[in-house]
């Protein structure tokens, strides 16, 4: 699998290289001249795609800490590329990331609070780290703020998302607990 980083994040990801090596059981190699990772498993191939999501997310801006996170099965990264969602106009782009972003980072700091996620945006991406449902309702509420949804609205559906998703944890905990009285 080749991975390529932007040129100012290749001595970041080179300092973690042996040890994301070891880590996932994966050879790991930097080819200087066309400045390409490229991770052959060794071992499980699935962890040799965890190490691609942990260089993949260096890439995208967030720190080494967050990006190892990607090594546990519970965390996913996911991405939405603005030039795909919106074109390429600049201003554009440029728009939507300050109101991802919002006042003083006051939403993108209210994304992650109510759904646990670490946000990075970087460039022309929006990307996600952490569990899959929790991912799923950060990134609708990006995708409610592209689409020109007010911030109030956003609000609201993150509450509502993380009281559905309270209510379906309990009751699966419930499930499970009466599994456990029926044996």
């Amino acid at each position: 699998m080749f991975i390529t980083v932007e040129d100012q994040k290749i001595p970041e990801v080179n300092k973690i290289i042996q040890r994301l090596s070891d880590m996932t059981s994966s050879e790991i190699s930097f080819d200087e001249k066309t400045k390409t990772y490229n991770v052959i498993p060794k071992g499980n191939p699935y962890d040799a795609m965890k190490a691609t999501n942990v260089i993949k997310a260096i890439g995208l801006g967030f720190n080494v800490t967050d990006a190892l996170k990607l090594l546990s099965d519970e965390y996913e990264l996911e991405t939405i590329d603005l030039k795909e969602t919106m074109g390429k106009d600049q201003d554009d782009m440029r728009r939507v990331k300050a109101r991802v972003i919002g006042e003083k980072g006051k939403t993108k700091k209210f994304i992650e609070e109510y759904t646990g996620v670490i946000m990075s945006i970087h460039e022309n991406h929006i990307s996600f780290i952490g569990p899959f449902d929790q991912v799923a309702v950060a990134r609708k509420a990006v995708e409610l703020i592209i689409l020109g949804r007010e911030h109030q609205s956003v609000y609201k559906y993150l509450d509502r998302a993380e009281k559905e998703l309270m209510q379906y944890k309990m009751e699966k905990l419930k499930r499970s607990s009466n599994k456990f009285y029926e044996i």
